[in-house]
């Protein structure tokens, strides 16, 4: 057995006393990360739904013309409806910030170099551009504040040739 040298007794205690601190903001952080990330893509799969759900809301009259174009009104309703559908009951997004911005772009009569106002992709068939942001909450660093967050998506109709 080893005699402790004078001085040395209680170190081990004061440094996990110094270190633990350090230790528990270190996993808090892993975790709010992880909180950020969790809710990052159940926004993203909520903006993809909701655009795919809008492109399909097609005018069937001049589609059996051979002319693809979205209803408006209709494709920016179940564009919100499945995204506040699908984020309502999601951990860490708080759902009454919620904001869905939707675009339809029909390409009958437009320039020719349109792009997307949302993601900036160039759009040559009729498409669906979606916005979604929300507020997200930090379950272990509330002092960081609510982290704003947005994503982006689109969808387009393509005709057979």
């Amino acid at each position: 057995m080893t005699r402790r040298k004078p001085g040395q007794a209680g170190a081990a205690a004061t440094l996990v006393i110094v270190f633990l601190p350090v230790l528990l903001a270190g996993v808090a952080l892993v975790i709010d990360a992880g909180a950020l990330l969790t809710a990052r893509a159940q926004m993203a799969a909520a903006a993809d739904m909701g655009a795919l759900a809008a492109v399909q809301d097609l005018d069937y009259d001049l589609l059996a013309e051979g002319s693809i174009v979205i209803l408006e009104e209709e494709a920016v309703s179940d564009a919100e409806a499945w995204i506040l559908a699908n984020l309502s009951h999601q951990a860490f997004i708080e759902p009454e910030t919620v904001v869905a911005v939707v675009t339809v772009l029909n390409t009958e009569n437009r320039p020719a170099n349109l792009t997307c106002p949302i993601t900036g992709r160039p759009v040559s068939q009729p498409t669906v551009c979606v916005l979604v942001r929300a507020v997200i909450h930090l379950p272990f660093l509330p002092s960081l504040g609510l982290v704003t967050v947005e994503v982006h998506a689109d969808a387009s109709v393509v005709g057979r040739p």
